[in-house]
């Protein structure tokens, strides 16, 4: 991905690469499972568009895009809670997507093509089918907590999040830590991201 000879950032960089898949897929198989029961079947009907959604779906971010790390991964946390929570159309489920991944860096959306998605779908539903999981918040680390190097010509950085679920009565907390790459045009691409230590998170 990046030139020069093999570090530990290198080693880093690689790890996230090994598990984009499976995370990314864990998110769109959630979102399905949750709107399994509703009346019309995956997804809702039009009137019950979500106010979240339609702010979410109202910003042009190729005009304006986010300006820093944290405020990418913040729109991307955003986006991932609407899949858990909120009540959306095929439509809006395919806006949503597709605005979900201009956050992505270019190895990223080569690693994850949409098709695969789709094709892991079927496998992964029947093991949290039941797990009626809802994300309750999220929270970001402040942009000045944020970490950056250099690797060959390539600017890096990373941030982590935490992410309340709730599954039934009980309440669980991940934590998250993103890469972004800065491309051509100096706006921040998420490469990848994995479970990290819990940490305290300021905002």
């Amino acid at each position: 991905m990046q030139k020069g000879g093999c570090s530990m950032k290198d080693k880093k960089i690689a790890q996230f690469i090994g598990v984009l898949g499976i995370l990314c897929i864990a998110v769109l198989v959630i979102f399905f499972v949750l709107n399994q029961n509703s009346e019309d079947g995956i997804f809702a009907t039009k009137e019950n568009t979500s106010t979240e959604v339609q702010n979410i779906l109202a910003k042009d971010i190729e005009r304006n895009y986010p300006a820093t790390v944290r405020e990418v991964v913040r729109l991307f946390s955003r986006i991932s809670k609407c899949y858990y929570n909120e009540s959306i159309s095929e439509s809006e489920f395919e806006q949503l997507l597709l605005m979900q991944r201009q956050l992505f860096d270019e190895e990223f959306l080569d690693h994850n093509p949409l098709e695969t998605f789709v094709n892991n779908l079927s496998s992964e539903v029947v093991t949290i089918k039941e797990s009626e999981q809802t994300m309750v918040s999220y929270r970001v680390q402040k942009q000045s907590s944020v970490t950056t190097w250099e690797s060959g010509e390539y600017h890096f950085s990373s941030i982590i999040a935490s992410y309340t679920l709730k599954t039934g009565s009980e309440y669980t907390k991940t934590y998250e830590e993103f890469l972004l790459r800065e491309d051509e045009d100096g706006r921040w691409k998420i490469v990848g991201w994995r479970l990290t230590n819990p940490i305290e998170i300021i905002e």
